[in-house]
Order: structure tokens, then sequence, then C-alpha cells
């Protein structure tokens, strides 16, 4: 037994197999949103959050990626809605500077929902494919 362990130890012995690399527990955020949503740090948290219980929810017959792409279009459709109501909110106060903010947010936010802008994200669906499996 110590003869194999110092074996082992010498040059030119044959390496053991690397063992995987301990992959993130967190699916990522497709690039292009976290790109487009890097001023809203609570939008990526809830998005992020989402994609979590995607994962941990139990077995269903859909697949994992499409119960993904779902989650993120309902948080990103949720986003506009809420950044339509404060545009309408701000319109009311009639606050000149939290007009302007309402207006910039409701316009990232409609960019963001575009499907096309994210749904291209390699990343996103191999973590899916690796880390969930095509059964789960």
């Amino acid at each position: 037994m110590v003869k194999s362990y110092i074996r082992r130890l010498l040059p030119g012995y044959p390496k053991p197999p690397a063992l995987p690399q301990k992959r993130s527990t967190l699916p990522p955020i497709p690039r292009s949103l976290r790109t487009q949503l890097k001023d809203y740090p609570e939008h990526l948290e809830r998005l992020q959050l989402a994609l979590h219980g995607v994962t941990v929810a139990r077995t269903t017959r859909r697949p994992r990626i499409e119960m993904a792409v779902w989650a993120i279009d309902d948080r990103l459709s949720r986003f506009l809605a809420e950044a339509q109501h404060e545009l309408d909110a701000a319109r009311c106060s009639g606050d000149p500077e939290r007009l302007a903010r309402a207006k910039r947010d409701e316009a990232v936010m409609f960019e963001v929902n575009r499907k096309n802008a994210w749904m291209g994200d390699e990343v996103f669906a191999e973590w899916f494919r690796v880390e969930v499996g095509p059964e789960a």
C-alpha cells in the first residue's frame, strides 16, 4: 500500500483523471439580459430567483429549459408592467425628474422584453442541458 502511494508520487506515473469542477448551483442569467439590466440589480436578483425556482421545482413533463424560458418571459413581462405603472404614476405626479427616469426605465424594459435579444444564449442553454439533464 505504501509502495503504490509512493509510486504515484514519482514522475512518469499516470495521473488520475481530474475531478469535474463544481458548477454553480444557480443557473446563469443570459448574457444579453445581464448587460441590459446591469443598472437594475434588483431585477437581476429576481430573474436569478425565478431561474433557481425552476431548478428546484418538482419534476414535470416539461423540459427544464422550457420552464426557464417561461420564467424569464414572465419576469420580463412583470418588469415592463411595473415600469409602465411607474410611468403612469410619474405622469400624475408632475415631477419632471421622476417622469424622465420612468420613461427611461420603461424604454429599457420594453427593449429587454424582446425574446430575440436573449434566446440564443448558449451558456444558458448548456447549463440546463448539463446541470439539470434532459429528463429532469
